[in-house]
């Protein structure tokens, strides 16, 4: 089977080598890694690095990281689609579990667990793959994505019916379309980390807050409840659930916390 990997890139040269290769690392005899770089206009030798490398790169303006995941998806060949930003990592075994959980669930897309990274590889915890029992009006609700990109595929099949990723929203694309997957069927879900999301505090929607947050309120408005009292109901549940379902990370974000008001770190990461 052919998995292809699509990364967006825009000077992204500090990470991508590790990234590279840790896809790489994932090809066993029976699955085989199509890795496409999608690059904006870089200026700092990322597409040499991807091209020294083997790889495709796809370059040209886009309208922002959705819109070149989208370019990369629709000019690939794989079987499942996945996204890997260039400061991400997939982690060893994660292809195969993919693809076993694919084949098992028989379900159109799958989604693993996390570890979370600061900008030198040290962990920040990690988050479970939310159960599988969500709907598109619980997860709008919470006001946040809990559904990581760098560790859901889809099947070709079914991001095409999708039509891709809404390049209307530059921030929370990954939160619209998850949403609107969950309309039509739930995912297969694997219960173990398949990619570490590395937090540097100038990740797209950090930079974004504003803009991040005005996005996730037109979800919520698309796919949550009418009721306020509703919303009020899952969002609380859905924290208390991921917080005390991922104690790690609960710790080391109120650590997280604590160092940026107290001026020991300059940013937060989460």
């Amino acid at each position: 089977m052919i998995v292809t990997i699509v990364t967006p890139t825009l000077n992204a040269v500090e990470y991508l080598k590790e990234c590279i290769e840790s896809a790489r690392r994932n090809a066993t005899r029976d699955i085989d890694i199509e890795h496409v770089i999608v690059d904006g206009g870089s200026t700092d030798g990322t597409v040499e690095l991807a091209l020294g490398c083997g790889l495709r790169a796809l370059q040209g303006k886009d309208s922002g990281i959705f819109d070149a995941i989208n370019k990369g998806s629709f000019n690939s060949s794989g079987e499942l689609l996945g996204f890997l930003g260039a400061d991400d990592v997939m982690l060893e075994g994660a292809a195969a579990a993919v693809v076993k959980a694919y084949r098992e669930s028989r379900r159109r897309w799958v989604v693993g667990a996390i570890r979370w990274t600061d900008s030198k590889g040290h962990s920040l915890g990690g988050l479970a793959a939310p159960p599988n029992w969500v709907t598109p009006a619980m997860l709008a609700c919470l006001g946040w994505n809990p559904i990581m990109h760098m560790a859901t595929y889809f099947s070709r099949s079914f991001f095409e019916e999708l039509g891709g990723f809404d390049i209307a929203y530059k921030d929370a694309g990954d939160y619209e379309m998850f949403c609107r997957a969950l309309t039509k069927e739930p995912y297969g879900r694997i219960d173990r980390p398949i990619a570490c999301f590395r937090r540097t505090g100038v990740n797209n929607s950090a930079i974004h807050g504003s803009r991040t947050t005005a996005e996730c309120a037109r979800i919520l408005a698309r796919h949550g409840p009418s009721s306020n009292a509703q919303r009020l109901f899952w969002r609380f549940l859905l924290k208390a659930y991921f917080n005390l379902g991922n104690p790690d990370w609960l710790l080391s974000k109120v650590a997280d916390s604590t160092r940026t008001t107290l001026k020991l770190q300059p940013k937060a990461h989460f």
